[in-house]
């Protein structure tokens, strides 16, 4: 019975090695990335920026008004696509 002890821990001891050998691997994996990572960072002059106006312009920005009357037209419209819809539907 001795003998079926000790494979049995033969075999977890084995297993806890290799899930060991395992998470070196990964953290060494890890390093390297956070390595190549750090290598390949931007670094940015914080007192050579663009002042703010320049950054934010209100160029790209498109305003677009809807007028209360064609809201309703659009609410009118998809209305009666719907209402088309269910007479198609059950005819």
């Amino acid at each position: 019975m001795s003998s079926k002890q000790n494979d049995q821990a033969e075999a977890l001891r084995q297993a806890i090695q290799d899930i060991a050998e395992h998470n070196k691997e990964t953290e060494e994996a890890v390093q390297d990335q956070n390595e190549h990572k750090e290598q390949t960072s931007v670094e940015i002059d914080v007192l050579n920026l663009p002042p703010r106006n320049e950054v934010h312009k209100d160029s790209s920005k498109i305003r677009f008004k809807v007028n209360f009357s064609l809201l309703r037209f659009i609410f009118i419209v998809v209305l009666l696509l719907a209402l088309a819809g269910i007479i198609v539907w059950f005819i």
